[in-house]
């Protein structure tokens, strides 16, 4: 019987050392939209002679996994990915609501993703998987979803699940009525849409010698945090900064009641030149571009996640 995607399923559990499949197995089974992880493997052509104009069979190059999984923005399991983008966070409550901070540090974790075709009775896990982007959008009216793209170093097909008592993680989503954006610590009411992107700025080129031409390490570079906002046209605060080059702050978050918020706040922040257009006779808007960087603020991380919510522990 052919698969069917509403049967399928993924599982993630981190691993002690890169690219080593956890001896105790544990993980979160987490809600996806998509899962596109795959595996590849170059196909080398041939220039041999052979007295023949039939090329002869092809080598075999190095492997790699890579692809995107598309998640939906939630309160819960969005700190499951949280730990692999950031490591674990200083969690703090004795009982819910308990609060997890995520910050900006040396190392990524690396972690095993269980790509699960229970109907089919086929598993493929991917080993060494580490997060490069993570993509939000908000202020649109659809569904908010997150985009992640990965970074692996091999998979291996299974016939049985990588652990059938994963802690499933159920969706807590987070509503577009849920966002809010504070510049300068003063909560805006003129922002239409917006979008950023959290860079690990990982080296994806390090390939080794031996275990079949796989990644050896997938090493963290610079840290980047950038992304863009439609505002409407109400006065010149924002290019005003942008044209002084203004450090300024910025915190995008996402509140459902007291006991449940995500907030990424940007301590210090760039505001790059821009213009209103004069597009036609409606409302006019101003798009600008935005960047985070770290100098001298306490935090001394350039983003700081907040995520409150009812799980003890990630």
């Amino acid at each position: 019987m052919q698969a069917r995607g509403y049967k399928a399923a993924t599982t993630i559990d981190y691993e002690p050392t890169y690219n080593t499949v956890p001896t105790t197995k544990a993980g979160f089974n987490l809600p996806i939209n998509k899962n596109n992880l795959e595996n590849k493997q170059t196909l080398i052509d041939s220039e041999t002679i052979t007295g023949s104009r039939n090329v002869v069979k092809s080598g075999l190059g190095r492997k790699s996994v890579d692809g995107a999984i598309t998640i939906p923005a939630d309160y819960r399991a969005i700190g499951a990915w949280l730990k692999a983008q950031f490591g674990n966070p200083e969690t703090t409550g004795t009982k819910a609501p308990y609060t997890h901070v995520f910050k900006v540090t040396d190392n990524q974790p690396s972690f095993v993703v269980e790509k699960a075709f229970p109907d089919a009775g086929k598993y493929m896990l991917y080993h060494g998987c580490k997060i490069n982007t993570a993509k939000w959008s908000f202020g649109e009216d659809n569904e908010m979803v997150v985009e992640l793209e990965l970074m692996g170093a091999e998979r291996t097909i299974e016939n049985a699940a990588y652990n059938a008592s994963a802690t499933v993680i159920k969706k807590l989503p987070i509503s577009q009525n849920h966002a809010y954006v504070k510049l300068g610590n003063v909560e805006s009411r003129i922002i239409k849409t917006g979008e950023f992107t959290l860079d690990g700025g990982l080296d994806g080129d390090q390939y080794v010698v031996g275990g079949g031409g796989v990644r050896g390490d997938i090493p963290e570079g610079l840290f980047k945090a950038t992304g863009n906002m439609s505002a409407l046209f109400t006065d010149t605060d924002i290019m005003t900064l942008a044209d002084a080059g203004t450090t300024t702050s910025l915190e995008i978050g996402f509140t459902m009641d007291t006991n449940t918020s995500l907030v990424f706040k940007f301590p210090e922040v760039q505001i790059e030149p821009s213009d209103a257009p004069i597009d036609g006779p409606a409302g006019v808007s101003i798009d600008f571009a935005w960047r985070a960087f770290h100098d001298s603020d306490s935090a001394n991380s350039l983003v700081v996640v907040t995520l409150k919510n009812d799980r003890e522990a990630y």
